[in-house]
């Protein structure tokens, strides 16, 4: 009995340790499988995720803490709400204090990840064949029209999902104190738009290929790559 209530207990931990520094989690698990996989889809979003949001979250935090009083945006701040746990010590202990948060790269980095799957699985859903020149035979079209209605069913599931996950995770970020209510409200409205014009920024080259993290994209065929017509070699002279 003893091992088991030890085991539930580390499961706890480990569950707790990976919602605290889940922006480094995901970063990490997408790297690994981007780069043995060669998905520039999952490298793309990177770039964005690592690079441009930490940086826009400095900014935003210093432009309003400029225009905004600090008292609205007040909450208390510690070690655990860094995304790295500094190594503590007796001399060096785990502390708390009061101070104004706007943008968290917490908050910010899960909010861009939260837009770009709630984009990319809308983007899925709505995306029509931009090609209806041919005409497709009674058995194509009955296995097409299965094959369009699961990956609609699939994106609705993933929206679905990720929307719920996006309470929990976010409703738990907030009870750890580390957020103002209006801090975690602005940077989750202003960096999931971000997701978003990033995902629709990558979608414009190779017909969403750079921007699917489902991997869905890659396997969509346009009807005509399903075609039977006859095939002739003819000989051309020169």
């Amino acid at each position: 009995m003893d091992s088991l209530k030890n085991m539930v207990s580390d499961i706890r931990v480990f569950l707790y340790g990976g919602l605290q520094t889940f922006p480094l989690t995901i970063a990490g698990t997408l790297t690994i499988l981007g780069l043995f996989t060669a998905n520039y889809a999952i490298l793309f979003f990177l770039i964005g995720f690592l690079i441009l949001v930490p940086l826009s979250a400095i900014i935003l935090n210093f432009a309003l803490t400029s225009i905004l009083p600090p008292y609205l945006f007040k909450a208390k701040t510690g070690d655990i709400c860094n995304l790295v746990n500094p190594f503590t010590t007796l001399k060096n202990p785990i502390g708390s204090e009061d101070a104004s948060v706007v943008s968290s790269s917490w908050v910010a980095m899960t909010a861009f990840f939260i837009g770009y799957l709630i984009t990319n699985a809308l983007q899925l859903y709505n995306r029509e064949s931009s090609d209806n020149t041919i005409t497709i035979k009674s058995t194509s079209s009955s296995d097409l029209n299965t094959q369009v209605t699961n990956r609609k069913t699939q994106a609705i599931i993933a929206v679905l999902s990720v929307a719920v996950f996006a309470l929990i995770i976010l409703g738990f970020r907030y009870k750890s104190g580390c957020e103002s209510i209006l801090g975690i409200s602005l940077t989750t409205i202003v960096f999931a738009f971000f997701g978003n014009g990033w995902y629709n920024a990558l979608s414009k080259v190779g017909q969403d290929r750079l921007s699917d993290l489902f991997g869905i994209a890659n396997r969509l065929l346009p009807p005509s790559a399903i075609t039977n017509g006859p095939i002739a070699c003819v000989p051309i002279q020169n």
